[in-house]
């Protein structure tokens, strides 16, 4: 049996530990600072985390942020770094500070990074940031933790440069009867993918509260989003070859799986319910989302850097990616979103 350390108790980190210990291995979830209560919980006699609905395994050793030591790191055969982008740092100086040998690292965090005067993914950036990473392995796919906690069947990828041999070894170790996993050597896509559909999912829900339908049981009506939705899925591809990985990424778990359950529910879809409705991005985020990480408007930002990029670089052409300029447009002019359908380049 193999020792995983999870770095981030968040809700996404703590539902990954189930699967690790219903085969058997023995999870270390270490806390970051942010997650203190949630450890305090869980560190109870049945102590649930408070964003899942029941106890995690009995193999599951929660650990607060300043009980993780460099005894923990070094019996750990795998690390997964479970924080959310602005958690990267806090997650890089932590492992830098503990590690004493390579093994792979798994990221489930979802972001992108500078790259000089282009962009990059963290599968790009966090090698060079991280002597004692064997391998960078990026976990995408549609996965609502705590539906994954509960053991409802998901399905997810994992992705490795390295002929996809870490990730088919770290899938033995994680893959149950309700955790079903492929494998790809494509981490480049799937990791532009895990940033990508958070942003594409703020314009995709805007469809749902800008066309109403009265007779329906949920109020929205569906062409809509079904248009904006296969509108994304096309930009998505078009920016995942941008970025270096495969087009076809985009159109399996990583890219439009990932994006349906993003639109389904999250800070995400609330912001582009929002939208919908004639909001604006800095309305929303000193009210309902006040105090929110809502990854999509950090993704808008990062891409602004394509519009007017450095020499030899082609910007973004408004014709081929209508959809992002929309949300490019409300985020960061903080003006009302506007999506023309006329612009439509489904076809």
């Amino acid at each position: 049996m193999a020792t995983i350390l999870i770095l981030g108790a968040g809700v996404m980190g703590s539902a990954l530990s189930v699967p690790g210990a219903d085969n058997g291995h023995d999870v270390l979830l270490a806390g970051t600072p942010l997650d203190d209560e949630a450890v305090r919980r869980m560190k109870k006699p049945g102590g649930v985390h408070p964003k899942l609905d029941h106890p995690l395994p009995d193999r599951v050793t929660p650990l607060a942020g300043d009980e993780l030591t460099a005894a923990h790191v070094e019996a750990a055969d795998i690390i997964v770094v479970g924080v959310s982008s602005p958690g990267i740092p806090w997650a890089v100086g932590r492992l830098n500070a503990l590690t004493t040998r390579e093994r792979p690292v798994a990221f489930v965090t979802k972001g992108l990074d500078r790259a000089g005067a282009s962009l990059s993914t963290l599968a790009e950036s966090l090698p060079m940031q991280l002597p004692g990473m064997k391998t960078f392995l990026g976990i995408g796919g549609p996965c609502i933790a705590r539906e994954l906690a509960n053991r409802n069947p998901t399905a997810s990828v994992y992705a490795s440069a390295d002929g996809q041999s870490a990730a088919k070894a770290f899938a033995v170790l994680m893959a149950t009867d309700y955790y079903r996993l492929s494998t790809t050597d494509d981490v480049t896509g799937v990791e532009a993918c895990a940033a990508l559909k958070n942003f594409f999912a703020i314009g995709v829900a805007a469809m749902q509260t800008r066309y109403p339908d009265a007779a329906r049981a949920d109020g929205q009506s569906k062409n809509p989003t079904a248009a904006a939705f296969t509108q994304a899925a096309l930009e998505m591809a078009r920016l995942c070859e941008r970025f270096g990985g495969r087009r076809d990424t985009a159109f399996d778990l990583a890219g439009i799986g990932d994006l349906h359950v993003t639109v389904g529910g999250g800070r995400n879809s609330k912001l582009g319910h929002g939208l919908g409705l004639g909001r604006t991005v800095s309305d929303m985020m000193t009210k309902e989302l006040a105090g929110e990480t809502v990854e999509g408007i950090d993704t808008a930002r990062m891409l602004s850097a394509w519009l007017e990029p450095a020499p030899g670089l082609d910007p973004l052409e408004r014709t081929r990616f209508p959809l992002a300029m929309a949300i490019m447009d409300a985020v960061l002019q903080d003006k009302p979103f506007v999506f023309d359908f006329q612009n439509l380049t489904v076809s």
